[in-house]
């Protein structure tokens, strides 16, 4: 973020310093309309996934490893991301217009958990927004993670979220 001069951003989209911002405020607006984008696309992907048709693990670990491989499809989005956290945090503006964003992310995510648990027929003993904000929080802890050690296996992360629907499943079960 720091190191492309928006006279850089608008050449590379073949666009003029003006172009870019007759559509963008800042480099910030642009991240915005972009991390929208992401979680558009991430969202839409993950409800045609957890369709309630296989066990709930088996849905969630593909889920999960899913979810990497659409990260890795772009190798720079972690780090893009990352930096925005890092600048949200030092700039107030900016973390009310990313945090809003992030729970808009976990809103829709709350619905498709609790669209998920329908189809599966359950009713779950942890609210779905909780089960919303963990998955998200585990998430950004793992691209982290695989930021500062690319050595981590998605497999890891896959296990980490089968893991996390047992722990749900069985709650549900002692009810």
């Amino acid at each position: 973020m720091h190191g492309a001069s928006i006279d850089r951003i608008a050449a590379d989209a073949g666009y003029t310093k003006g172009a870019f911002y007759a559509h963008f405020a800042s480099k910030e607006d642009l991240f915005l309309v972009v991390l929208d984008e992401h979680f558009a696309t991430e969202l839409a992907r993950l409800d045609a996934v957890l369709t309630g048709a296989a066990e709930p693990v088996v849905e969630a670990r593909r889920a999960a490893e899913d979810f990497l491989v659409h990260i890795d499809a772009d190798p720079q989005w972690r780090r893009v991301y990352q930096e925005f956290a890092t600048h949200a945090a030092r700039h107030e503006a900016f973390r009310v217009e990313f945090a809003g964003r992030q729970r808009g992310l976990r809103s829709r995510l709350t619905e498709i958990f609790e669209r998920w648990a329908a189809d599966l027929g359950v009713e779950p003993s942890v609210p779905a927004a909780d089960v919303a904000a963990m998955t998200f929080f585990m998430a950004d802890g793992f691209l982290l993670d695989q930021i500062i050690d690319p050595e981590l296996d998605i497999a890891l992360y896959g296990k980490m979220f089968e893991v996390f629907v047992r722990g749900l499943m069985a709650m549900t079960d002692s009810r």
